[in-house]
């Protein structure tokens, strides 16, 4: 049986057990009982969800959260000062003593301390001031979100993410991307926006989170192209606020798909959500179908991509920018960010990859006005002190409620 941790109220702390690239999370209140398990459904281009029951959830062994051995220390080590593209002035026992005081003076891992003294050739005082500065980067984004939690429940919300989770051959690395959705279900529990968009959905996982979420939410999802079998994007209604009117997809001739669906927010706002992954091949397409909605209707669109923003920069839209539109907070900014996301590897520069766009109806009445973003999934999962929920951050959005 697997084993998930739920908790409506995180504990997040910035105490000395805190990694460089994130956050540890403690729960508030544990949940004992069984995880239902959810059958996949006939249709091959769309799940949605049966009427369960309410799964309880069960808190996660806490012995798979342990260090890094001396041995993995060690090993890592001897890998990373003698990688001759950036060569240790130092001998083994020196590197591994600078190593150990580092992460001790800085309250990060051993296995980060090593890399980030290799990324700054193994100058302290720039490690150091790295350290810090993802340290001043993070505290920013909670203080922030803080306090719109303490004033949210006036507001409409909605949170698009990209959670990676596309199947794998690979048993060790679905075993991960499974403890990577348990982490996703948290948050999205935890939260609870009115609207949830989900791009990048294997089938595991986007039937786990179906599973879980149904008594909740309403949900529907398509494949992303006719190629790829085992990618979704999805779109959850939340069942207590929104009616959903009408379900659709939008495709080309090339089996590129898109989502769209006509809701009612509490019997008066109607909205038109469209979620899709995009490249600057589909860019076009994608945006004059949705130029083509009902003008009468709000848009809000949730798209990810692998789109510059030199692309985005040179091509208009008629769609506003829910970041733009929010005070472009630096904080908030980039949503793959390989400074601060250990689940990203290589030497890729932070993108906006993840937007949110929106558009307000014709109509005087019945409107949204957005009024705050933020960043979601930036904390560890539960049996990790490394590994973040997915490569990419969440954004979550605020809109005021004009009646």
């Amino acid at each position: 049986m697997n084993k998930l941790c739920q908790h409506d109220g995180l504990c997040i702390t910035m105490d000395a057990r805190i990694n460089l690239h994130g956050f540890i999370c403690f729960c508030k209140e544990g949940y004992q009982g069984e995880l239902c398990q959810h059958q996949n459904e006939d249709e091959t281009t769309r799940m949605t969800s049966n009427s369960l029951n309410d799964p309880q959830i069960i808190d996660d062994e806490q012995e798979d959260d342990e260090k890094l051995s001396d041995q993995d220390n060690n090993k890592s080590l001897s890998s990373l000062t003698s990688d001759s593209s950036n060569e240790c002035p130092f001998n083994h026992d020196i590197a591994s003593k600078v190593s150990t005081a580092f992460a001790k003076a800085t309250g990060i891992d051993m296995e980060f301390a090593i890399q980030l003294l290799k990324d700054h050739g193994w100058n302290i005082d720039q490690a150091l001031k790295a350290t810090y500065e993802a340290k001043e980067h993070a505290q920013s984004i909670m203080n922030t979100k803080q306090n719109w939690k303490d004033t949210n429940e006036k507001y409409f919300k909605i949170l698009s993410w990209n959670t990676d989770t596309t199947d794998s051959d690979e048993v060790e690395l679905n075993n991960l991307i499974e403890k990577r959705t348990e982490t996703i279900i948290e948050i999205l529990l935890r939260e609870k926006p009115d609207v949830i968009l989900l791009q990048q959905v294997g089938t595991f996982a986007l039937t786990l989170i179906i599973t879980c979420l149904s008594s909740l939410y309403d949900d529907e999802s398509i494949q992303i192209d006719s190629s790829n079998d085992s990618n979704y994007v999805s779109i959850f209604t939340h069942k207590s606020t929104i009616k959903k009117k009408h379900v659709s997809m939008i495709k080309n001739s090339e089996n590129w798909n898109m989502l769209k669906v006509e809701i009612e927010y509490k019997n008066s706002i109607s909205i038109d959500l469209f979620n899709a992954f995009i490249d600057e091949n589909t860019y076009s397409y994608c945006f004059e179908q949705i130029n083509k909605n009902n003008p009468n209707h709000i848009i809000l669109f949730g798209i990810s991509s692998q789109i510059s923003d030199t692309f985005w920069n040179s091509h208009t839209i008629n769609l506003d920018d829910l970041w733009q539109m929010t005070d472009q907070r630096p904080e908030t900014t980039y949503t793959f960010d390989p400074e601060l996301n250990s689940n990203i590897t290589g030497n890729d520069k932070p993108e906006r990859y993840d937007r949110i766009f929106f558009r307000s109806s014709t109509s005087i009445n019945n409107q949204l006005k957005p009024v705050h973003m933020e960043l979601e999934g930036i904390q560890h999962i539960k049996t990790s002190d490394i590994v973040f929920p997915s490569t990419h951050w969440a954004i979550q959005g605020y809109f005021d409620v004009d009646n």
